[in-house]
């Protein structure tokens, strides 16, 4: 190993250290660790859906991760009860949780035939052990002697039918230009509501994100047991590009948007290809942000795809009076210092390493203006109206003397 590498090795791994306490926008999961990598969350066995669990389905959802070692750790986890809001909801542990708090993830798994040494934990939620009781927003706490090591956040939706929306380029600030606009249907007959504005709760977000999500828009129309947001300005979003892609399925061979794998021993990097400010929209087949672990003729994907330093590189002038993310699913939506892009000024160009498990992954670049927390899409993506988005309406319902917000209805719709 060169000393060039081994100094380049010790800069990323002080990065990632110091990365842990300076979350700027905390998302749907975190390490707090820099031995915890690659957190997933599969609702009912589908790598594509966001983490909500309808209950009257009688869905299940795995958690999982990777401790960067083969060395046996006893994890905990603790699950919470959250409010709409996502703060701490006023309830005791046995009115939403049937078991207890503190049980170990016994699901563990070492790697095989890898470079990087690593121990795969999953757990599945319900399991014997635990199970939930009510709908609503959930917080689970990975921990190791009492200390959090990372966390997840996920959702228990009762899947009522109270959910409509439609999604156009012909909005109130712009016509097939640069912003999608969402109209949606609240109807809540049924339900034994006094005052709207105090018992129901709405959440808007693209892709998944929460940087940028609308939190309780106030509707247009109040029709008896039916609200209505059109024309509404808080429902209108950036449109942003399709993601950009690429795979680290094989070793030896470069796929889409690698530029070259190489093997400095004892670790695999690939430097993928040089990107680009976008100028115009760019059409992919992408998955709105989210990414597969798969490795080439393996058998297992979860203890035998390998883990590599991905080098991107991102040709631009530098920007002023703000930072610079990559931003996937793959680091949960976090804007922090782990996944910042840093100024080359003698190759004019943004560039981060980050250390990732062999497979497909989408990924966008974010600008955050100083003083800010939503990262924005226009200066390197661009936002054009054609751009294929997702977006996932989250509908809360607390009723009068209640002690929890309920999540009622869950709709994605996509354009």
């Amino acid at each position: 190993m060169s000393v060039k590498f081994k100094y380049k090795l010790l800069i990323y791994l002080v990065a990632v250290l110091l990365a842990v306490p300076q979350m700027l926008h905390a998302q749907w999961f975190g390490s707090k660790s820099e031995r915890i990598n690659t957190l997933r969350m599969i609702v009912a066995g589908d790598w594509e859906r966001m983490p909500v669990v309808n209950m009257e389905a009688g869905e299940s959802i795995e958690f999982s991760f990777d401790e960067m070692s083969h060395r046996y750790h006893r994890f905990t986890y603790h699950i919470q009860h959250y409010d709409a809001r996502w703060q701490p909801s006023d309830l005791l542990e046995s009115d939403y949780l049937d078991g207890f708090n503190g049980e170990t993830i016994d699901n563990w798994r070492n790697s095989f035939n890898t470079t990087f040494d690593y121990t795969h934990y999953s757990l599945t939620i319900p399991n014997n052990q635990v199970s939930l009781k009510l709908s609503g927003n959930y917080r689970m706490s990975i921990r190791e002697d009492g200390v959090e090591v990372a966390y997840f956040k996920f959702c228990l939706s009762e899947g009522l039918n109270c959910l409509q929306a439609t999604l156009s380029g012909n909005t109130d600030i712009d016509t097939h230009d640069s912003h999608q606009q969402l109209n949606l249907a609240v109807n809540y007959a049924g339900l034994s509501i006094r005052d709207y504005t105090k018992e129901l709760y709405t959440v808007v977000m693209q892709n998944g994100r929460t940087d940028n999500a609308v939190l309780n828009p106030t509707p247009t129309y109040d029709a008896g047991n039916r609200l209505t947001y059109e024309h509404c300005r808080d429902l209108i979003f950036p449109a942003g590009n399709d993601f950009r892609r690429f795979e680290v399925v094989d070793m030896y061979y470069y796929y889409l948007n690698v530029d070259r794998i190489s093997y400095h021993d004892p670790y695999y990097h690939a430097n993928l290809s040089k990107d680009t400010r976008r100028h115009a929209y760019k059409f992919d087949y992408d998955h709105n942000g989210r990414y597969l672990i798969r490795a080439d003729e393996s058998n297992d994907n979860d203890i035998e795809a390998d883990y590599l330093f991905v080098h991107f590189d991102l040709a631009a002038d530098p920007l002023n009076n703000g930072k610079l993310y990559i931003s996937g699913h793959f680091n949960g939506g976090n804007l922090d210092s782990r996944n910042e892009m840093e100024y080359n000024a003698g190759e004019k160009s943004y560039q981060a390493t980050i250390l990732l498990k062999q497979g497909a992954y989408d990924y966008q670049y974010l600008w955050v203006p100083d003083g800010h927390k939503a990262g924005r899409t226009e200066l390197i993506e661009g936002d054009w109206y054609e751009a294929k988005n997702e977006y996932q309406i989250l509908l809360y319902y607390r009723p009068r003397g209640s002690r929890y917000d309920r999540l009622i209805s869950q709709l994605t719709i996509e354009n």
